[in-house]
């Protein structure tokens, strides 16, 4: 099983007997992008064996390349981080496999020679990490299902002051059998490819039996591959606990270089399912307080006050102990240089002010408490306010300085103070100390960035009249957060099923050095895609989901009367995404007004998602459950949730999906319009370019659900007349658009029904996938032939070129005077 086949000079190693079209043209992109040493922006359809074809392609030139660091390849869920670990085995398999095949037998002799075993034999180390919840084995700790609870627990057993003290029958076993490892320098793992559930194994082994998740953390600065959730790439505060390849770079941060010729790791890093990858980065530096937490804030500082004076009384060595830790871990960050080390250290104040209580003072623990509470109080006046109102960092700023005596220069340094002074203290629950952290985090973000943050007020953040001013320190610069990870990393790949347009993210993430922005095709023998663009109903009243029109009775029933007759004709499944939660339950209140939900619910069970994840999971298997019985079910979900996130509608449980409107964010949203106009001014992006970008990737998403693979069908309807438009139609992927037949562009419903109906009976027919060059799969002969005729091409065409230029110059020399001519033949005479 599997062949291997080269790229230029590259040998690759794939794993499958027959590899598609648009594989073989995505490696040879991807291998561009790595070649120059550059970044790539990728979009291949879903079901194309992406993931495959990204570990084949950079494990092979990690091979060819010993000087190639690790990839780190990110990814949103943990069974997506299982899935490609499973593809990744399967390339490495094969690749030993070959290895081992070509080397010729070690007979055995007398000086102990034997077969190459290990990274000699083509083997790496790889390794999923996750979160404690999902990867914890304490037989009490596993247990809970709350996130900030099994923290709480994992810290209070495996905290230093805290195995001090304990008893050794209350300690976790399992760190400490991983604190033994390493006292004894073992290497915890062989080789081999691990996912969570296998490192859960592994701790659950006699054999091994430490913790996974501190073993994982261990075995990241060893792997050839890391597969883990953006968060630990892109979240600079869960950054630092991951040790991927030493101290990530914070944002805003200067590089700490003395000492070393070059910042930047010969690493990759792969982003897949990427098409959000700008709200990622942005959610990651943006903080939300309101007054709840600001007086949980104020508990959580009387608390801290409580306890410095204990630990002042019992041991106060321990607190200046702590402040030069602080001051030596921000010099090795690259947070501050020697000179502000120093200064940190014997501050040099002015005469006037040495008697006074100075402004920001971080040395000692009580100053920097009482730092704290100034920034509280300023916090709670300043929501005093009754309309919304934005600000910029640097008059926030200004306002703090003169309202709570604080200098501004110490802000930045607030985060690693807490987390500093939190250490020192032993608190283990740092769940409770939450909002104080997010105070600490809002005032270091204010006070490193002057610019591409936004402060806004909003009094009634629900819409809903009831008065709870909130207070948000908004992200409005993606870039902010991918400019470490770009200086860092050789090569940075975004890659997704639909991340059209391409051209928007390198502007929007500040990603330079671009070498590929490619959008691959699905080569296929047959039409498996049918996408019908519904501009109106039978009455020929045209049908949206903008706001002037979506509370008309007629649009609602032209929708309904769309599913209705969808599901008399569709077998199987049938998926409906709406533009939000509000939209759905308007219009499913006039569907039970008017019998819409009863007449459709004579052909198929209709399920909703809901906010809920738990109902929504449920709702979700009741559907399956349906579908396999043969009867069929309707799923009516939202578009940004979590059901056109990540869950896959692949086979017979979703052979159509309907998108009912065009899914634009909420406009009138402060945090948005404050978006926009940074994007306009600094990017010189139009609002309704940037609005028009976003809602067609959101409703790729959506119909990008149902199909995920070659041998996969289905119906793609968009019920908008706003889809028929040009700024809406180029912006769907080319490997849908290139599906849509121009009578396909403004149809009524009946005839869209009609068309569906067609093409699932020519579906149903029996099928016998072809080999070949022009088929849809290429076995390792076709490739061959394929890329001779590639070979063939270019050369024509460089011969061809060539050809152009010399005839270009023998035409501008006939052109010329016949006495220059002459000259010419004379000098070349002489």
């Amino acid at each position: 099983m599997g062949f291997t086949f080269y790229i230029g000079e590259l040998r690759v190693f794939f794993p499958y007997d027959s590899i598609y079209p648009e594989q073989y043209r995505y490696m040879c992109e991807l291998k561009r992008a790595l070649d120059a040493k550059g970044n790539g922006v990728l979009e291949m359809p879903t079901g194309t064996g992406k993931t495959v074809t990204l570990f084949s392609l950079i494990t092979s030139y990690q091979w060819a390349h010993p000087e190639v660091g690790r990839l780190v390849y990110c990814t949103r869920t943990v069974p997506e981080m299982s899935k490609a670990l499973e593809e990744l085995r399967k390339v490495i398999d094969y690749r030993v496999q070959v290895l081992a095949a070509e080397r010729e037998p070690v007979v055995p002799s007398e000086d102990g020679a034997q077969q190459p075993t290990g990274l000699s034999a083509g083997h790496i180390l790889a390794v999923g990490l996750s979160a404690r919840r999902n990867m914890c084995v304490h037989p009490e700790v596993s247990k809970e299902g709350d996130r900030e609870r099994v923290d709480e627990m994992c810290r209070q057993l495996t905290a230093p002051w805290a195995r001090e003290k304990a008893k050794k029958d209350s300690l976790c076993t399992h760190f400490e059998k991983y604190e033994t490892a390493l006292a004894h320098q073992s290497q915890l793992l062989e080789t081999g490819i691990y996912t969570i559930e296998d490192l859960r194994a592994k701790g659950l082994e006699s054999g091994y039996g430490w913790c996974p998740y501190y073993a994982a953390r261990r075995l990241i600065q060893a792997s050839s591959v890391v597969v883990l959730n953006y968060q630990y790439v892109l979240d600079p505060k869960v950054s630092l606990a991951s040790s991927l390849g030493g101290a990530p770079t914070l944002p805003g941060a200067r590089a700490n270089t003395r000492g070393s010729g070059s910042s930047t790791e010969p690493s990759i890093v792969v982003f897949d399912e990427a098409h959000n990858i700008d709200d990622v980065c942005i959610e990651a530096l943006s903080v939300k307080l309101n007054r709840q937490r600001l007086d949980q804030s104020f508990g959580n500082l009387t608390r801290l006050g409580n306890e410095v004076d204990r630990v002042k009384r019992e041991d106060a060595s321990r607190l200046q102990e702590e402040y030069k830790r602080l001051v030596q871990g921000l010099r090795q960050a690259g947070q501050i240089d020697e000179a502000m080390a120093d200064q940190l250290q014997s501050p040099v104040l002015p005469e006037d002010l040495v008697s006074e209580a100075i402004p920001g003072n971080i040395r000692r623990a009580e100053h920097f408490i009482a730092l704290l509470r100034r920034l509280v109080n300023f916090f709670r006046r300043y929501l005093h306010v009754d309309r919304a109102q934005c600000e910029g960092p640097l008059s926030v700023t200004h306002k703090m300085e003169e309202d709570a005596e604080v200098d501004s220069k110490s802000l930045k340094f607030c985060h690693e103070r807490l987390r500093s002074l939190l250490n020192t203290l032993q608190v283990a629950n740092l769940d409770e100390f939450t909002p104080v952290t997010k105070v600490a985090d809002f005032v270091t973000l204010l006070g490193t960035y002057s610019q591409g943050f936004s402060i806004i007020v909003d009094p009634y953040p629900e819409a809903q009249g009831i008065y709870d001013p909130t207070l948000i320190l908004r992200c409005l610069d993606a870039s902010i957060a991918m400019k470490p990870l770009l200086k860092r990393y050789q090569s940075v790949v975004l890659t997704s099923g639909t991340i059209s347009p391409l051209e928007m993210y390198p502007k929007i993430l500040g990603m330079s050095n671009v070498v590929a922005t490619e959008s691959f095709s699905i080569t296929m023998e047959r039409k498996c895609l049918c996408p019908l663009i519904v501009t109106h109903g039978v009455d020929q009243v045209p049908i949206s989901s903008r706001f002037s029109m979506r509370e008309d009775p007629s649009v609602v029933m032209a929708y309904g009367n769309l599913l209705e007759e969808l599901v008399k004709t569709v077998p199987d499944g049938v998926v409906c995404f709406f533009t939000s939660y509000r939209y759905l339950e308007q219009v499913l209140e006039k569907w039970y007004e008017t019998g819409v939900i009863t007449r459709v619910l004579k052909h198929k069970l209709v399920f909703i998602e809901t906010v809920d994840v738990v109902a929504t999971t449920y709702a979700l298997n009741l559907y399956r459950q349906a579908c396999d019985s043969g009867q069929g079910a309707v799923f009516l979900s939202v578009a940004r949730g979590k059901v056109a996130e990540g869950i896959d509608f692949d086979r017979h449980y979703g052979r159509c999906v309907v998108l009912f409107g065009v899914p634009f964010q909420y406009t009138l949203s402060r945090e948005l319009r404050a978006r926009l106009e940074f994007l306009r001014q600094h990017y010189d992006i139009k609002e309704s370019e940037f609005l028009n970008f976003d809602a067609m990737r959101q409703a790729s998403q959506c119909l990008g659900r149902v199909i995920r693979s070659k041998r996969d069908y289905g119906v793609m309807i968009f019920a908008d007349q706003r889809y028929a438009r040009r700024d809406k139609r180029s912006k769907i992927p080319d490997w849908i658009r290139n599906f849509l037949d121009p009578g396909h562009v403004a149809m009524a419903i009946d005839v869209a029904v009609e068309a569906a109906q067609n093409f699932l009976l020519q579906m149903s027919q029996p099928y016998e996938e072809k080999k070949g060059i022009g088929a849809s799969v290429l076995s390792p002969e076709a490739l061959k032939e394929m890329q001779l005729e590639e070979a063939r091409s270019l050369q024509s065409k460089a011969e061809a070129k060539t050809a152009a230029e010399l005839g270009e110059s023998t035409a501008s020399k006939e052109g010329e005077p016949p006495e220059k001519r002459s000259r010419l033949r004379i000098s070349l005479s002489d």
